[in-house]
């Protein structure tokens, strides 16, 4: 039996990679905050919608979730990462230092990636947070417990700014800013969570209204300055005149399941089709868009809808005209 894909799903990582775009585009201000409380969340929930429990103690299990899960993604992180620290390399003339300076980050990741590479610290911590959340599920079988487990994690992220007693290449920071997952692992196992129960209350009229009217309600009052949020997870970037724990568990929240709802609603109109694509092709624009947008800068384009389009729609025909030459080829081999 085949799996029919949820569209709203696709819909809804299309938003999250239009904001981080965004995101990337604009110049600091209010609107980036606010994208910045949501887009990193929503993504890592959605990470977590297709968890399942292992059996921890034999190893060829580990070996299959590895397979499944990590090898590929960690393959095109090298390949991505190598080909744009050279690209880069290339369009600025940089020396022989500085190449296998940022070639030697892959490693590290985290928050030494920059530039061109800047967005890779999410699969850095991604690959981190599943593999910690597939534990976590595996070992231990109360959901109470679970949910305790990492809402402590997310807690103690709270309890302090930055990893001030490690330094790499000049960065606060942990490998793969380890750290991270402790944000990150909450959001992945809320998404686990949320999809192995009646998920289907996000496609309903009220909580959709609910949701949309609380985003809208929180995004007032930030406007007029009755609370201050800034919230970014590569930085471990937590300020707000509220309760940290409070804030970072519920406004993402909010937000990204505000988001899910608007895609259901997306789903129904035509222009779904559009952003579903998109949204199937949510990593290869994360990887590219840095590049893209630099590239757009430097050719004299400065309407940021417009260097957002280049963005988010050439990596995307890329990955379309790569898929009938996959195609093909498999056809091939099979003859």
């Amino acid at each position: 039996m085949v799996k029919k894909r949820i569209e709203w799903i696709d819909i809804a990582k299309a938003y999250g990679i239009i904001a981080v775009v965004f995101g990337h585009a604009l110049a600091s201000g209010n609107t980036t905050n606010i994208i910045y409380w949501w887009h990193m969340p929503l993504f890592f929930i959605v990470g977590g919608f297709f968890l399942k429990p292992i059996d921890a103690t034999k190893l060829e299990h580990w070996k299959k979730f590895f397979n499944k899960r990590i090898y590929k993604d960690l393959l095109i992180y090298f390949i991505a990462g190598i080909g744009l620290i050279l690209l880069y390399s290339l369009l600025y003339n940089k020396d022989w230092d500085y190449l296998i300076n940022h070639l030697s980050r892959l490693l590290v990741g985290g928050r030494t990636l920059n530039l061109y590479t800047t967005t890779f610290w999410f699969v850095n911590v991604y690959l981190l947070s599943i593999t910690a959340v597939t534990l976590l599920i595996s070992t231990v079988k109360s959901k109470i417990g679970q949910f305790t487990i990492v809402t402590l994690g997310l807690f103690l992220s709270t309890c302090y700014d930055k990893v001030d007693w490690m330094n790499l290449y000049s960065f606060q920071t942990m490998p793969w800013n380890l750290d991270i997952v402790l944000i990150a692992a909450f959001f992945t196992y809320i998404g686990y969570l949320f999809f192995h129960t009646n998920w289907k209350w996000i496609e309903k009229p009220i909580p959709i209204t609910l949701l949309i009217g609380s985003s809208l309600l929180l995004i007032g009052l930030y406007l007029n300055h009755q609370f201050d949020f800034e919230f970014s997870m590569k930085s471990h970037l937590i300020q707000t005149s509220e309760p940290k724990i409070l804030m970072i568990a519920a406004i993402p929240l909010i937000f990204s399941f505000g988001v899910m709802g608007i895609s259901y609603l997306s789903s129904q109109l035509p222009i779904g089709l559009f952003l579903s694509t998109i949204g199937k092709h949510t990593m290869i624009i994360m990887y590219l868009h840095g590049a893209l947008l630099d590239i757009a800068e430097q050719a004299g384009i400065e309407d940021v809808v417009l260097k957002v389009m280049i963005a988010v729609v050439i990596p995307m025909l890329l990955a379309l005209l790569k898929q009938p030459v996959v195609k093909r080829s498999s056809v091939y081999l099979q003859s």
